[in-house]
């Protein structure tokens, strides 16, 4: 028999679910190559980041940092795909399972870039992490275009 808590079933307060955050499209006042290899480097990603992360740590491949008050996060490259897509996903000491695409397309004078997270973690972590991620990802892209400037 499963255990109560709450009215809640043990098993589905375990179980994981996906938490997907699409940023749209942002535009670039650069071309695709550059953006590319600007993005392609992971030690780029530290120019990118708001205020309140602490810790970096990097090289060409992967980055290691923690965001004041959150777990220490971990991301290497799983694929680069030249001028079109990076995707990096979660390792070591990572709180749960994800993968972060930088999708890149090319548009008149400039590039177009978005980002997809796709992770998966319990019910209770989606609600705490859903409004923080994607405030989180649409900083990134906001910081962006003025790596170009």
């Amino acid at each position: 028999m499963e255990e109560q808590s709450g009215g809640v079933g043990v098993f589905a307060q375990n179980r994981l679910i996906m938490l997907t955050i699409n940023t749209g499209f942002k535009s670039i006042p650069a071309d695709r190559s550059k953006v590319y290899a600007y993005l392609a480097d992971i030690n780029n990603l530290k120019n990118l980041m708001p205020d309140r992360v602490e810790g970096w740590s990097s090289d060409s491949d992967s980055c290691s940092f923690a965001i004041k008050g959150m777990a220490q996060i971990e991301m290497k490259v799983r694929e680069r795909l030249p001028e079109s897509k990076i995707v990096l996903e979660s390792f070591g000491k990572s709180p749960f399972h994800f993968t972060l695409e930088a999708e890149l397309r090319e548009a008149a004078d400039k590039t177009e870039v978005a980002l997809l997270f796709n992770g998966e973690m319990n019910a209770f972590m989606k609600m705490m992490a859903e409004g923080l991620l994607t405030n989180f990802f649409g900083m990134l892209l906001e910081k962006l275009p003025a790596q170009f400037a």
